[in-house]
């Protein structure tokens, strides 16, 4: 509902510490301050890539989940989902990789920050959900969202929510004499995107959150290496773009926190994502970072937010939310998105 979303935007908006400062320059606009503003954010729905068929990387068919049937409390008892797991997932002895028998060979405690020693090491693992808790079905893990048609982890690395991290890097599109391009009277958004290997699909910089890792350098680090080649550059370059990103990503907005509509969710196993607009309103800092593809990115490129975009999960969603909070022209329309609303167990997004 536009009270729900509402209060998405006025908690993304407000923040917290360094991750809910703006530094804004006089010339630019303002931020929506508005409740009225906020409200016209359209609702997020979920489980539209997370029912494809074939599953990424395999040429295995999820059971028809039809929309009505998402949710958990709709009965279906014909459903039988397929289940799998990758083989590289499966047969894994990595200590990031969680156990596939979970149920007969070892315990995880669900719904908590998670302390364990494996190997003589400490990890701290966060099994906790943005949107509170969710049910664990006979020892396993229930995605809150619904089903997917499909149960086990699929090629995700941890049973229940796996948490990753995404960066929203945006600047002002400006005309050749340096002033910023208007289309209705609003100011256009540009934003660094990569083009993911595998899915072919244009998408904001991201990754999941390792154990251990704190979110905001997850951040950075997954910025530096799908979008600035980071990892491929000799030592000194990569100290200098350390700096870089030290001294430009010290303040944002946290736009979102919460599930994805990601095509790698599965009943067991599902990401959920933190994103985070860092703005460039002069149009200069961010023109430094030198822009390079490497790894899982095929291509990097700023794009521009003057007509409907369609990029991987629900990443339009987030690009679209940063818009109103920017207040900038947007021209999302949610292409994969279905007309009606698809059930979910949960409504709110916690902050």
């Amino acid at each position: 509902s536009s009270g729900i979303n509402a209060e998405y935007g006025l908690k993304a908006l407000m923040g917290s510490g360094k991750s809910g400062q703006v530094s804004e320059s006089p010339s630019s606009p303002a931020l929506p301050s508005t409740l009225s503003q906020l409200t016209r954010i359209k609702p997020l729905k979920v489980h539209v890539d997370s029912r494809k068929s074939p599953y990424p990387g395999s040429a295995v068919e999820r059971f028809p989940v039809p929309d009505d049937k998402v949710c958990w409390v709709v009965r279906f008892p014909q459903y039988v989902p397929v289940s799998y797991t990758a083989p590289e997932i499966m047969n894994a002895s990595s200590d990031l990789i969680d156990p596939e028998h979970i149920k007969i060979s070892s315990k995880i405690n669900f719904n908590i920050i998670e302390y364990s020693t494996v190997n003589g090491k400490r990890w701290t693992i966060d099994r906790t959900s943005y949107h509170g808790r969710y049910n664990v079905i006979d020892g396993l893990p229930q995605n809150p969202k619904g089903r997917t048609g499909i149960s086990g982890r699929g090629s995700l690395s941890r049973w229940g929510p796996n948490h990753a991290a995404d960066t929203v890097v945006t600047r002002w599109h400006r005309a050749a004499d340096g002033s910023i391009t208007k289309i209705d009277n609003k100011p256009v958004l540009e934003f660094v995107a990569i083009l993911r290997a595998g899915a072919n699909e244009w998408a904001i910089p991201g990754g999941r959150v390792k154990p251990n890792e704190r979110v905001f350098d997850a951040i950075k680090r997954e910025f530096s290496e799908d979008a600035l080649a980071n990892l491929a550059r000799p030592q000194d370059e990569q100290s200098k773009i350390s700096e870089m990103l030290s001294e430009h990503f010290n303040l944002g907005i946290t736009i979102y926190k919460g599930y994805i509509d990601d095509p790698r969710n599965t009943d067991n196993a599902w990401i959920e994502t933190i994103a985070v607009n860092y703005h460039d309103s002069t149009g200069v800092s961010f023109s430094k970072f030198p822009l390079q593809a490497e790894g899982s990115s095929l291509g990097v490129q700023w794009i521009t937010i003057d007509q409907n975009l369609d990029l991987y999960a629900n990443h339009e969603w987030i690009i679209e939310k940063v818009c109103y909070h920017r207040d900038a022209y947007n021209p999302i329309t949610e292409p994969k998105r279905r007309n009606t609303e698809l059930w979910t167990t949960t409504s709110t997004v916690t902050s």
